[in-house]
């Protein structure tokens, strides 16, 4: 029974280690665009936080997204992903996120002009769980027109899961 117990609360760190690091990665992507981090934090606290732990946790997050665009626009100007792999390193005490890296990755990344806004959006697999306290809705992707993905390779790493980046430019 302690095995199934210590699964659990090292599943459930990883989890929370990963949600962490992605709100912070994405308060970097954000903030060295030239755009306030505030939406952001309030969509954080409405739902995505939220989101993000209850899919992580059940194995149905596949991708933590990021569009900027103009608003009233069809096409993005500018994207990221963060897709979330369920193969961790499997030692327990192996969670980092490459900053340094991050900054790199930003550096290189298309921004989008101060005019745009931006959002985040969360894919998962069929049948996720219901989120508590959230009404989520289906929603489509923006265009990325001209923008050509480029991987990254892995950000964030836990014992059970992690997350690369593919940026838009």
């Amino acid at each position: 029974m302690s095995s199934v117990g210590t699964y659990t609360y090292n599943r459930t760190n990883s989890v929370l280690f990963l949600a962490d690091n992605m709100r912070n990665a994405l308060r970097d992507v954000i903030r060295e665009t030239g755009l306030s981090p505030q939406f952001l934090m309030d969509q954080w606290d409405n739902w995505v936080h939220k989101a993000i732990r209850t899919w992580a946790d059940s194995g149905h997050l596949r991708t933590i997204v990021i569009e900027f665009y103009k608003p009233n626009a069809t096409t993005a100007s500018a994207r990221w992903d963060f897709p979330v792999e369920y193969t961790g390193s499997g030692v327990d005490d192996d969670m980092w996120l490459d900053k340094a890296y991050l900054r790199q990755l930003i550096a290189k990344a298309a921004k989008p002009t101060s005019d745009c806004v931006y959002r985040i959006l969360l894919t998962h697999s069929p049948n996720p769980p219901t989120v508590p306290g959230t009404n989520l809705s289906a929603i489509s992707f923006l265009s990325t027109g001209q923008l050509t993905a480029r991987s990254a390779g892995t950000l964030v790493a836990t014992p059970h899961l992690t997350a690369s980046a593919t940026y838009w430019g």
